[in-house]
């Protein structure tokens, strides 16, 4: 291994704290997280995308994109069905390989594990994390007449060698992407040969804060407003706003609508009209006068002459304009069409808060939900600023914010993790986390993000969340109880300090600083996990599988165990 790969494989392990694991499944993590960069923008954890390790033949890594979600869990596919009524699929294979050469028999398996992956009657092992992942697939496969199109199909062949086109290799790769093109499964099959230089490239553009060049001719400059450095108003063709909402692949970039109160809606009454107009030749001439536009908010704006770059850009409001425009680009000229825009260059947040809230007020928004976007969201992310040494968490609202600060990524909370966490934790609903985060969120109501709430109990949570996933990444708890961990959260809180006061009394400060301070110490957390573990094993566990999880049955036998 080349040093500059050696140095980048180091940063990658400290940052995720995978240190203590052998240099070759380091670099499997390394190639998984580089690789899946280039086709899923937001932020993820390389464990939940790791299948190596467990006699998997020629599979490190294997990620499931539906409608820009990485799906975990079958039930995610009924949920994302729910919302968007259709789906949009991506199946991600990587295979990473420490040797410096390409070797034609390791692609040809890797190929050949790819194209079992999808039989019905699998003539290899799968490891329990690829037959998870199976099930999500055959899935996807029952509900095909809700895809969109046959699913895209990607995978990366990683090695520390050097990629140079040789012609067996290439005659190799064009071959098996014939047998996987030969099922009729898939729209577009691409199998990619990454090298050093390759992975080096992938690696520091997954580290990188998007940032996309427009031509914005058709543009009026807003007079100096305080704490904006810049404002523009004017048109964009759909050709160009396709510039900041796909990416190269052809896939919409759901994280720049992380900022966006609401999720797409699917299809709703208004959806429906804006589809109707583009479907229409003459009607979509007229989309620039029927339709409110399109808001960006971005933490730098830049023009020069007529182009304008966009850095660090969320999309506040027109997410159903932008996901329709997206779902029937096939059916209009982008070009042809024109669409209002105001790009606001502002890093003040609450400029960017009030942005928010205006741009959305025509919106049957209910006030919780703007609460939770803005005022508690911001105030929970100062919160955790406060603990630092080895209570420091930071808290994400913003998609890949702290993606390239020079911290522990493990260390990271996003917005779904905290939902899943304090819900698990003292909510005592382990069983009701899974699924699509949305529809997790609106299934625990105004239990959650409410204004009157104090904020220990959330970071408690994702403390306890952190340590736990450590100790798993570290072997210092066994693996197997991973499946486990929201109802751990939930025992945790139990053994050490029992019932817990309301989410918003005073009492609850002082229950949790009891909780925070065993999870601060390494040894003392892992020993308390430890004994949970050890309490809920006696006389067996209870049945655990994919079903059993999301019933409270399982959550009070392992309650009534402690």
């Amino acid at each position: 291994m080349d040093r500059i790969t050696h140095n980048l494989l180091q940063e990658f392990a400290q940052s995720h704290g995978l240190q203590h694991l052998p240099e070759s499944e380091q670099f499997e993590h390394f190639a998984n997280n580089a690789a899946l960069s280039t086709e899923y923008q937001e932020s993820f954890d390389v464990d939940d995308i790791y299948v190596g390790g467990e006699g998997n033949p020629g599979i490190d890594g294997l990620a499931i994109i539906v409608n820009g979600s990485l799906v975990e869990d079958p039930e995610e596919i009924d949920d994302l069905l729910e919302t968007n009524k259709h789906l949009e699929v991506s199946f991600v294979f990587v295979q990473a390989k420490t040797s410096s050469k390409f070797d034609g028999a390791d692609i040809g398996s890797f190929i050949e594990a790819a194209r079992d992956f999808f039989r019905e009657t699998p003539r290899l092992v799968r490891g329990t994390a690829l037959a998870h992942r199976a099930k999500i697939s055959d899935h996807i496969f029952r509900n095909t007449s809700k895809l969109r199109a046959n699913p895209t199909c990607t995978l990366f062949y990683v090695t520390t060698g050097s990629w140079s086109d040789d012609r067996n290799l290439v005659a190799r790769i064009e071959q098996g992407k014939q047998d996987l093109e030969q099922t009729e499964l898939f729209s577009h099959v691409t199998i990619t040969p990454c090298g050093a230089k390759e992975l080096q490239k992938l690696y520091r553009q997954s580290k990188e804060t998007l940032a996309i060049e427009i031509d914005f001719p058709n543009k009026v400059t807003l007079p100096e407003i305080p704490g904006v450095k810049q404002a523009f108003i004017g048109v964009l063709s759909v050709a160009t706003l396709f510039k900041l909402i796909i990416d190269d692949t052809g896939i919409l970039r759901r994280s720049v609508f992380e900022d966006n109160i609401r999720d797409f809606q699917g299809s709703t009454e208004v959806n429906a009209a804006i589809t109707k107009t583009l479907n229409s030749a003459a009607q979509s001439k007229s989309f620039v006068v029927l339709n409110n536009g399109i808001t960006v908010v971005c933490r730098e704006l830049q023009q020069t002459g007529n182009k304008c770059t966009l850095v660090g850009y969320q999309i506040v409001n027109g997410c159903q304009t932008s996901n329709v425009l997206y779902g029937c680009r096939n059916d209009f000229d982008p070009e042809g069409v024109l669409v209002p825009i105001k790009l606001i260059g502002t890093e003040n947040e609450e400029i960017v808060s009030a942005v928010i809230s205006a741009t959305n007020s025509q919106n049957a928004v209910k006030p919780e939900e703007l609460e939770a976007m803005t005022e508690f969201q911001k105030r929970l992310e100062a919160y955790y600023r406060t603990f630092s040494g080895a209570g420091a968490l930071y808290y994400e609202r913003r998609s890949k914010q702290w993606v390239s600060a020079p911290i522990e990524q493990t260390r990271v909370t996003t917005i779904p993790t905290q939902i899943k966490a304090l819900a698990s934790m003292f909510l005592n609903v382990p069983h009701r986390v899974s699924g699509y985060y949305g529809t997790v969120r609106r299934r625990l109501g105004e239990t959650i993000f409410r204004a009157d709430h104090k904020l220990t109990p959330y970071y408690a949570s994702a403390l306890a969340l952190y340590r736990l996933d450590a100790l798993f990444r570290s072997r210092l708890l066994d693996r197997r109880f991973k499946s486990l961990r929201w109802y751990l959260l939930m025992l945790f809180r139990q053994a050490i300090a029992g019932t817990a006061p309301t989410l918003a009394s005073n009492a609850i400060e002082e229950y949790c600083n009891e909780l925070i301070a065993i999870l601060v110490d390494i040894d003392g957390s892992a020993k308390a996990f430890q004994t949970i573990i050890d309490r809920i094993s006696v006389g067996g566990l209870p049945v655990i599988d994919g079903d059993s999880l999301k019933t409270q049955d399982l959550r009070d036998r392992l309650l009534a165990k402690l």
